[in-house]
């Protein structure tokens, strides 16, 4: 018989949704008018961009160095946000959710130029660290013209907090809800709260199910923590369980030794911290839901808003909370 580790994530999604509903219900806040990838580090607000000055035709007059295979290359911000866009999104996907990627991809594009890192080049184009990229001559014709119009129609655009760039954290999805910055990089950020995200159910890994055999999983606990008691049947082998604000793990106990959320992620190649585990002689079996860190923008949440109805301004003011959006303040 397994024993099964439950986190309530989808009751915590029922209690959000009401007030999913009527905060979309509200004009987004904004005259005018997200993974970054998996892995970017969250800071606070207050970074200053460059000092290009703000002129139509922003993004074609602005240059920055972007790292491929190994070189810096210079391109144009409206050349570089339009490989983003089609590399980071499915052609498929709405307009309104590309302008929203346009506009996050931007301004952590923009905060990166006043930190780079990567020497001379502000971002690469490896998606575990900074934000993927193709190059838009190689792409499909009407996949790069949609992507370059996602950029055009939010020219110059950007996400701020107190009259700074954010630190714009966006990923695939989050199966139902975001996760707090606090809970994934132990420091709270204000814009970067857990809260709802329906309609992500044609998401590739909305649901993922991994099967590790038990010698394999218990080699990996003792590895990582010598002193976890794994003696005995396997179902008695997890204790406690604390959840996230957002509904992942936060800790779990195994073998008496408390296991954060992030190192079971690490040590078994989960797709996120949104998981249960059912443990038997026959293995542990870990069922996730979404995949990435799930902090800030959810790109199939963002299509879902998108086919609701939604404008790419009321996406981003959902998922990045209390911020504004206008004109690059440099």
């Amino acid at each position: 018989m397994r024993q099964s580790i439950c986190l309530g994530v989808l009751s915590a999604i029922l209690c959000v949704l009401l007030p999913f509903a009527a905060a979309l219900a509200l004009p987004a806040g904004a005259d005018a008018p997200a993974q970054a990838a998996e892995g970017t580090e969250p800071a606070g607000a207050g970074v200053k961009a460059t000092d290009a000055p703000l002129q139509p035709g922003f993004d074609e007059g602005f240059r920055l160095c972007i790292e491929q295979d190994g070189q810096c290359v210079e391109t144009d911000l409206q050349t570089y946000l339009t490989g983003v866009v089609l590399a980071e999104l499915p052609a498929s996907f709405e307009p309104q959710a590309k302008r929203a990627q346009a506009v996050a991809s931007r301004t952590y594009a923009l905060r990166r130029c006043a930190n780079p890192r990567h020497g001379q080049a502000a971002v690469c184009t490896n998606p575990a660290c900074c934000q993927a990229w193709v190059d838009p001559a190689s792409a499909d014709p009407d996949a790069a013209e949609a992507a370059r119009l996602a950029v055009s129609d939010t020219d110059g655009m950007v996400i701020l907090y107190d009259g700074a760039l954010i630190d714009a954290t966006f990923f695939s999805c989050s199966g139902g809800m975001t996760e707090q910055a606090a809970a994934v990089w132990g420091s709270d950020v204000p814009y970067l709260q857990a809260v709802a995200s329906p309609g992500e159910q044609d998401a590739a890994h909305d649901h993922d199910e991994l099967c590790v055999p038990l010698a394999d999983f218990k080699a990996a606990i003792l590895a990582e923590e010598p002193e976890a008691d794994l003696s005995g049947p396997p179902q008695g082998w997890a204790g406690a369980l604390s959840a996230t604000p957002g509904g992942g793990v936060a800790t779990l106990e195994l073998g008496g030794v408390p296991f954060t959320g992030q190192t079971l992620r690490r040590l078994f190649g989960l797709r996120s911290t949104a998981f249960t585990l059912n443990l038997s002689e026959d293995g542990a079996v870990f069922q996730t839901r979404g995949y990435g860190h799930r902090v800030g923008l959810s790109q199939y949440g963002a299509n879902a808003m998108a086919l609701d109805g939604h404008s790419w301004q009321q996406i981003l003011q959902w998922y990045y909370q209390g911020v504004e959006l206008g004109p690059y303040p440099g």
